[in-house]
């Protein structure tokens, strides 16, 4: 684990030693069967953005009406940790654990933006979507970008876009069949109680 910044400012996929002087590739691969697990993970977010460090962390109004200064995100983002990255066919994943008292901060039954969470002090290069959060640990938010991302621009190759639109369909599909199997238990559950 890392603390602190990530590789937002170098503009790669390395991890840097705290002197900057040592770069190592910090991903681990899992086979496309590991795709199952993860298919609670519904839509793409926005890729790319122009967004500077600095333009980032400008004042940002949270959901419950008061702001979060400058100083206080440069603060989060000291304490805030980067997991090692990990993949599937389609995407690299990343855990960000936060202070907890960030979470007071953060917008709720939704996940944020890019422009959001930078706001907040979370640095990575460019192309990653806050798509989940880690239920057991509130305080830990789950990203993913499609690979072969370039981290300068957020683009991702055309040859994956195809990939992704399939991945979607099947996760649509899948979240399909458990709305419909959730129906007919209700259905049968009701029935029984007659």
């Amino acid at each position: 684990h890392r603390r602190g910044r990530s590789d937002m400012l170098s503009g790669d996929d390395m991890d840097v030693d705290s002197a900057g002087l040592e770069a190592t590739p910090r991903t681990v691969r899992f086979e496309a069967s590991a795709v199952a697990a993860m298919a609670a993970a519904l839509g793409m977010g926005p890729f790319g953005g122009n967004l500077s460090r600095s333009q980032a962390l400008l004042e940002f109004d949270s959901p419950q009406g008061s702001q979060t200064s400058r100083a206080q995100s440069l603060r989060w983002a000291d304490e805030t940790d980067y997991s090692d990255k990990y993949c599937d066919d389609i995407y690299e994943y990343r855990r960000v654990t936060v202070p907890r008292e960030m979470l007071a901060f953060l917008p709720l039954g939704r996940c944020m933006s890019e422009s959001e969470w930078r706001s907040y002090g979370i640095t990575m290069s460019r192309g990653w979507e806050h798509y989940d959060r880690h239920t057991p640990e509130s305080n830990v938010l789950l990203f993913r970008r499609v690979l072969g991302t370039d981290p300068k621009t957020g683009h991702i190759p055309p040859a994956m876009a195809e990939k992704v639109s399939q991945r979607e369909a099947y996760v649509a599909q899948l979240e399909h069949a458990r709305q419909q199997m959730l129906r007919e238990r209700s259905k049968r559950e009701a029935a029984d109680m007659l």
